[in-house]
């Protein structure tokens, strides 16, 4: 097995708990961190590939929250906190139980609905968010086209934008050799 394989639990839990209903959207505490098969897409150089959007725009879920939400392993789902909306992949958790939790790696998913705010500790608030998570048919992005939607980033036309705004004669320290 490779990193790229990394194993999701198997749809092993039924919905099947007589006072439980099925819900369309769950609200759950959103919590971020690191992990091993993300660090190796990154250390791989794959960040731009769909392997690590595979492995950092997952929402790790419990099984029975996922059976309320009626989704299986890899089927979309939609998170949306105070600070934006990103839709990622779902898959149950290693981790289980911990229903009314969803786990995100770190990284450009997560970043997009956590606080920036970093309360002086120089890091944003990874942990403990309000958030709530829907089924979707949406696809989750690619990490160019996230950063594209989202900063700008790995946009052509978002820099052409940018640089007609600016003077053009304006010397940004690169001086043309003498002719």
């Amino acid at each position: 097995m490779t990193y790229i394989d990394k194993p999701a639990v198997p749809n092993v839990v039924k919905f099947d708990e007589p006072l439980a209903t099925k819900r369309d959207k769950l609200e759950v505490i959103l919590n971020t961190g690191s992990d091993i098969y993300q660090g190796a897409c990154k250390k791989r150089g794959s960040t731009l590939k769909d392997e690590y959007r595979r492995v950092s725009g997952t929402a790790y879920m419990d099984p029975r929250d996922m059976a309320r939400l009626d989704v299986k392993n890899w089927d979309t789902a939609i998170v949306k906190t105070d600070w934006g909306e990103v839709v990622v992949f779902t898959a149950h958790s290693r981790d289980a139980p911990h229903e009314g939790q969803i786990f995100i790696c770190k990284g450009p998913w997560a970043n997009t609905v956590v606080s920036p705010d970093t309360y002086c500790c120089c890091d944003p608030t990874y942990k403990g968010v309000d958030a709530t998570i829907e089924k979707t048919d949406e696809e989750p992005l690619l990490m160019a086209d996230l950063m594209a939607k989202v900063y700008m980033k790995y946009d052509k036309d978002a820099e052409k934008t940018i640089n007609c705004l600016t003077d053009k004669k304006v010397n940004v320290g690169i001086t043309k050799p003498e002719e």
